[in-house]
């Protein structure tokens, strides 16, 4: 009996385990689903804003993307904006000439985007011609949203 008892234990214990573990999984794919969402929101009001003033849109850069996102989460857990510094050394070896960075935190996309543009040094950057990749991290924390933006051509 003792020995059935502690099979018993252990069963529950694996499944447990395996629940906590299916149910964090879900949680962090949650988690990235909206983080995309949120990103590519960020992107679409950023290309809205260029198409307004006869700019081409910019092509997302998925794997600087992940980069931008981890600034965006250093940002929120440090509690205050910083930039890049060395964006030369992030940009690495793509085709690149000329590269710019917005960073900002706001309660809304919407928000942070109208902040941008009234602002002459963010709006420069979303307006430059020359620029025609962009990536994009965004990350929520309490109800703002902490964003990085990268711009480059």
């Amino acid at each position: 009996m003792h020995v059935a008892l502690r099979s018993r234990t252990r069963i529950a214990a694996v499944l447990l385990l395996c629940v906590s573990v299916l149910v964090s999984g879900v949680a962090t794919d949650h988690a990235r689903a909206a983080a995309r969402q949120d990103r590519q929101q960020m992107l679409q009001l950023t290309n809205d804003d260029r198409d307004q003033r006869g700019r081409a849109a910019l092509k997302l850069d998925k794997a600087m993307s992940n980069y931008a996102y981890e600034h965006s989460q250093d940002m929120a857990q440090e509690g205050t904006l910083f930039h890049t510094e060395d964006l030369a050394s992030v940009l690495g070896d793509r085709d690149w000439s000329m590269g710019g960075e917005n960073v900002g935190v706001a309660s809304t996309l919407t928000d942070l985007q109208a902040a941008f543009m009234d602002s002459k040094t963010h709006r420069k950057n979303i307006l430059q011609s020359g620029f025609d990749h962009a990536a994009v991290g965004v990350f929520e924390s309490d109800g703002s949203f902490w964003v990085t933006v990268i711009f480059y051509g």
